[in-house]
C-alpha cells in the first residue's frame, strides 16, 4: 500500500530547565498532539507523566516549536494525586477554548526484563496486572488567549478509584463484556463483569487511544478490543452537572450513555483521531492492537457525527476512505499523535522515535526531536 507524502519536517525542542531524564522520557514517549491559537501553540501528551507539555512556534526559526512549558495536572484537577500513577495520555483535542485530554482507561501488565544472559522468567514477571487511578481521566481545561491553562471551570467525568462514569457505562456492554465473549460452551460459570477491564492494553483489552471533540459531542477511539478485525469508535455527549463534574447524556439505543460505531480498518485498532478543517470528516490513524511493528494506516471517516448507533463503516460502503500508510521502523517511529497542520496536512509525533530523529546537546543529552508533516490529500500522485 502507498505511503503518505511527507511534505516537511518539524523540530520540537524541550526546555533545558528539565533534567536530562525528563527530556528523554518526553521525547521518547509522545502519545498525543494538538495545535491551538491558529497554530501558535503545540500541546503534547506522553505515556509516562502526569503533566501536559506546551511548546510555542518560534517566529524566527522555520518549522520549530520551542519555549517549552510544563503544566502539572494536580494544579488543575481537585483530588488528583501524582502517586496514583501515570495518566497514559492517549488523546488531546482543542475545542471551544478548552484543552481536552483522555487517559488510556486501561490496565497494564508488568514487562519482563530481557537481557543476553537471561533464559528464565523471574517469579512474578508477566503475572502482575495493575490499574492506575490516573488513567481513568477525561477532562477539559480552559485555555486563555495567552495559551495558559486555568483551573477555574476545569471539569471532568466523575472518578471512583480505578474507574469512572464512562467505565461504569461500558461495564455491561454486550461487545465489551468479556464474560459474554468467553462464555464456556457447557454453560458453566464465567468471569465476573470486571474481568474484561483487567485484561491489559496491548492484549486486546480495553485501551483508549484517540479523542476528537465537537462542542459537547466526543468521539473516543479504541485501540482494543478489535473484534474479528473490526475496530470500535465510541461516541458520547457530556454536559456540565454539579461543578466540577461532567455527566454523560443518554444518546444511544435503549437509552445507553454512548453510541458504538464499528470500523473496518483492515484489522487494525484505532491509534489516534483528528478532525479535518471543515469538521465534516475525521482522520483516523489505525495500527496494531498488540505491542508490535505493523502497518500504520490513515483513514478518513465521513460525517461521523451523523452516524447512527451501531453503524458499520468500511471502504467498501465508501463511508471510510483509505489515504495511505505512515512509515515505521523496527521497534521505532511508531506514529502516535496527529494534529491538523493547515488545510490538507497533519503533524505526526512518534513513540520510540528513530535515533536519527533525536537532537542532542554537546553532552549527548536529548534536547529535542524531529517529526514529520504528511499530506492528507486524496491525490497521492
Amino acid at each position: 500500500m502507498p505511503n503518505l507524502k511527507q511534505t516537511e519536517s518539524i523540530t520540537i525542542l524541550c526546555s533545558l530547565d528539565l533534567d536530562p531524564k525528563s527530556r528523554k522520557d518526553i521525547i521518547k514517549n509522545l502519545s498525543g498532539a494538538v495545535l491551538s491559537h491558529q497554530g501558535k501553540f503545540l500541546w503534547l501528551g506522553t505515556d509516562e507523566f502526569t503533566s501536559i507539555e506546551r511548546l510555542t512556534k518560534i517566529a524566527d526559526a522555520e518549522n520549530t516549536f520551542a519555549d517549552h512549558k510544563r503544566f502539572h495536572l494536580k494544579d488543575f484537577i481537585a483530588d488528583f494525586e501524582e502517586e496514583q500513577g501515570e495518566i497514559d495520555i492517549e488523546g488531546l483535542d482543542y475545542h471551544g477554548n478548552y484543552l481536552w485530554l483522555i487517559g488510556s482507561h486501561s490496565s497494564k501488565r508488568k514487562k519482563a526484563k530481557i537481557n543476553p544472559d537471561k533464559f528464565k522468567l523471574e517469579k512474578n514477571e508477566l503475572k502482575k496486572i495493575e490499574r492506575q487511578e490516573n488513567r481513568y481521566l477525561l477532562a477539559r481545561i480552559p485555555v486563555n488567549e495567552s495559551g495558559e491553562l486555568e483551573a477555574e471551570s476545569t471539569a471532568w467525568l466523575p472518578r471512583n478509584g480505578s474507574s469512572n462514569s464512562l467505565m461504569q457505562a461500558l461495564a455491561n456492554d454486550e461487545y465489551l463484556d468479556l464474560a459474554t465473549i468467553i462464555k464456556s460452551k457447557d454453560g458453566g460459570s464465567s468471569p465476573g463483569k470486571e474481568v474484561y477491564f483487567y485484561l491489559p492494553s496491548k492484549e486486546n483489552g480495553l485501551d483508549i487511544e484517540g479523542l476528537a471533540v465537537c462542542h459537547n459531542q466526543i468521539l473516543i477511539g479504541l485501540r482494543g478490543p478489535v473484534l474479528r478485525g473490526i475496530a470500535i469508535l465510541l461516541e458520547i455527549e457530556v454536559e456540565a452537572s454539579l461543578p466540577p463534574e461532567l455527566s454523560l447524556k443518554a444518546i444511544g439505543n435503549q437509552e445507553r450513555l454512548y453510541k458504538r460505531h464499528f470500523l473496518d480498518l483492515n484489522g487494525l485498532g484505532i491509534r489516534e483521531l483528528c478532525w479535518e478543517d471543515d469538521g465534516e470528516s475525521l482522520l483516523i490513524l489505525a495500527g496494531p492492537t498488540m505491542d508490535l511493528d505493523g502497518a500504520l494506516q490513515l483513514f478518513r471517516l465521513k460525517q461521523p457525527l451523523a452516524l447512527e448507533d451501531d453503524s458499520l463503516s468500511s471502504t467498501q460502503n465508501q463511508q471510510l476512505e483509505y489515504l495511505g500508510d505512515i512509515p515505521h521502523g523496527f521497534k521505532s517511529d511508531r506514529a502516535e499523535g496527529l494534529a491538523l497542520y493547515g488545510s490538507e496536512a497533519i503533524l505526526v509525533v512518534y513513540d520510540s522515535p528513530n535515533q536519527a530523529r533525536i537532537i542532542l546537546d554537546d553532552n549527548h543529552d536529548i534536547v529535542g526531536v524531529q517529526t514529520d508533516v504528511y499530506s492528507t490529500s486524496s491525490d497521492r500522485d
